[in-house]
């Protein structure tokens, strides 16, 4: 059996602010737009894709929803969200099994984890960048 994707999909009654996080800060492309779903892309990997669906409800609970993102610039993020008063919830760390990653939420209070793995010896040189 072949899987094509797996796409988180995440309810919000914050179209406007995701569309910005998700294009904006995570730069990730808006590849679908109609008003109820928004389907966003990597442009180096299509199948990487979040859709953000249009909810009435007042009070969406997605406090229980944590998605991970792979970014090839995990520091470059960090201190963007820094910049930008994004709530960061987990501060920047290299992670003994090989991670660095950090915590943020989303407009929808989705927990996304901004990681990448690195290889052991380059662990000891980022240590110093965190």
């Amino acid at each position: 059996m072949e899987f094509r994707r797996i796409t988180p999909d995440i309810y919000s009654n914050k179209i406007e602010e995701s569309k910005k996080f998700y294009s904006e800060f995570i730069g990730l492309k808006l590849a679908m737009d109609m008003g109820w779903i928004l389907t966003f892309i990597s442009e180096s990997n299509p199948t990487a894709q979040i859709n953000i669906l249009h909810s009435d409800k007042q009070n969406i609970d997605n406090s229980n929803v944590a998605i991970s993102i792979e970014s090839s610039d995990v520091e470059g993020l960090y201190k963007k969200a820094l910049t930008e008063n994004i709530k960061v919830i987990y501060p920047l760390k290299i992670e003994k099994w090989g991670v660095k990653r950090f915590f943020i939420k989303d407009p929808n209070g989705v927990t996304v984890n901004i990681m990448c793995h690195i290889n052991n010896s380059a662990m000891a040189e980022n240590k110093k960048n965190v």
